[in-house]
């Protein structure tokens, strides 16, 4: 199956997210993108892998917000986080914090829509939430992008496909 990144509508921003886990710490990133522009920031910290998860998202739509965003779409490859934001499922306690930061950003949008993503879709984010150059790091909007981060958005620009195998 071949899976793509798609520009958002005209007047949207999409953030694309992911979270990445070594054996003390985890880190998430977020990139938000219309057809022209990229703003990536990243963070390394302790947590575990779905609240790395929901605190991509919740940094992902406050960086959305402090660049003047009112129309989200937020793109994760995590079907449970994106069930808690949207009130599916039963959520840990341990998460009520971060979900309503979550949707007091939410309330700050005119319009969202948050989408699953497949993994080899959401390779740009996957590299911001891999890189660290010192731990305990949290960077937004840095100046630099890196080559590889370059590469992988250049590709996604292109509509060069991702594979993946089916399930």
């Amino acid at each position: 199956m071949e899976v793509h990144w798609r520009p958002p509508p005209h007047d949207w921003l999409k953030i694309n997210m992911d979270d990445s886990l070594s054996k003390d710490w985890s880190g998430y990133g977020a990139i938000l993108r219309n057809e022209d522009t990229l703003s990536p920031g990243y963070h390394w910290t302790f947590l575990p892998s779905i609240f790395s998860k929901l605190k991509a998202i919740e940094m992902g739509i406050w960086m959305a917000i402090s660049a003047g965003v009112t129309k989200l779409w937020i793109k994760s490859n995590s079907t449970t986080a994106l069930a808690w934001i949207k009130g599916n499922g039963c959520r840990p306690w341990s998460s009520i914090c971060c979900l309503r930061c979550i949707h007091q950003g939410l309330d700050n949008l005119t319009d969202w829509i948050a989408t699953h993503i497949h993994h080899e879709g959401n390779i740009p984010p996957d590299l911001l939430a891999s890189h660290r150059s010192d731990r305990g790091e949290t960077i937004l909007f840095p100046s630099n992008v890196w080559t590889d981060l370059q590469a992988a958005i250049d590709q996604d620009k292109s509509d060069i496909p991702y594979v993946r195998k089916k399930d």
